[in-house]
């Protein structure tokens, strides 16, 4: 049953390098990071690291539950492997996981989606990061 962490351990934050090709659109940023939030409710946050971003953007992709999250991750690494689109649908979150031969497009929410094009190394990093911060959010609680 997953849990909050318990009183003493801090919240991490994963940073997960990506590589010169990833561009978070409609703004057209580029990317140098992204990081993974441990969230004070028990999920995560997926938040951009721009090279510039005079515009002040919010670097806010998502904000995922911690079965979300691990439904996030299964469905990058199921793009990687089978080498097609899939999608992570619920309650609360939309994102399409979009193969191209170059690389990935992540497809953000709906209604003015925001659109990540991310590589290949680069989004199996981003899978192993979001994994870790829920395995991290899945400890059982102690007594």
């Amino acid at each position: 049953m997953p849990s909050t962490p318990p009183a003493g351990r801090g919240r991490i934050v994963v940073n997960v390098e990506v590589d010169d090709r990833t561009v978070l659109f409609p703004d057209g940023k580029f990317l140098s990071h992204i990081l993974i939030h441990e969230e004070t409710e028990g999920g995560l946050r997926l938040e951009a690291a721009f090279h510039f971003n005079e515009s002040r953007l919010d670097p806010r992709l998502c904000t995922l539950g911690v079965e979300d999250a691990r439904d996030l991750a299964r469905a990058i690494l199921d793009a990687v492997f089978q080498g097609r689109t899939q999608h992570m649908l619920s309650a609360t979150a939309r994102i399409a996981v979009v193969f191209n031969p170059n690389g990935f497009l992540m497809r953000f929410g709906e209604h003015q989606p925001k659109e990540l094009f991310i590589a290949s190394p680069a989004i199996v990093r981003l899978a192993q990061g979001v994994l870790r911060v829920v395995d991290r959010l899945s400890v059982p609680s102690s007594h």
